[in-house]
């Protein structure tokens, strides 16, 4: 019986937690410029830079003419250590 109610509040702890708001926390200065970036820009509609999100930057990438992949391996590569920082070198 001990073991049935133990379970059963258990459940109930993880339900009640799982309904908890999600809060958007800043990544760490150790991140890539690709996670400085997502996470500036997410979720869509948040930023004036690419108010359509990650999908807005894809969008742009594939703009210029380079292979996508070779753009965001460099943009993973950068660790300037702020979304700022990271904008600023690659201009």
């Amino acid at each position: 019986m001990i073991k049935k109610i133990i379970t059963i509040g258990a459940a109930i702890s993880l339900l009640a937690a799982s309904s908890l708001p999600a809060f958007a926390v800043d990544p760490s200065a150790q991140a890539s410029c690709m996670g400085q970036e997502a996470a500036a820009i997410s979720p869509p509609g948040s930023s004036e830079e690419f108010p359509d999100g990650m999908p807005g930057l894809k969008a742009f990438i594939d703009t210029i003419p380079v292979p996508p992949g070779t753009i965001f391996n460099i943009i993973a590569k950068l660790h300037e250590g702020s979304h700022e920082a990271c904008d600023e070198a690659l201009e």
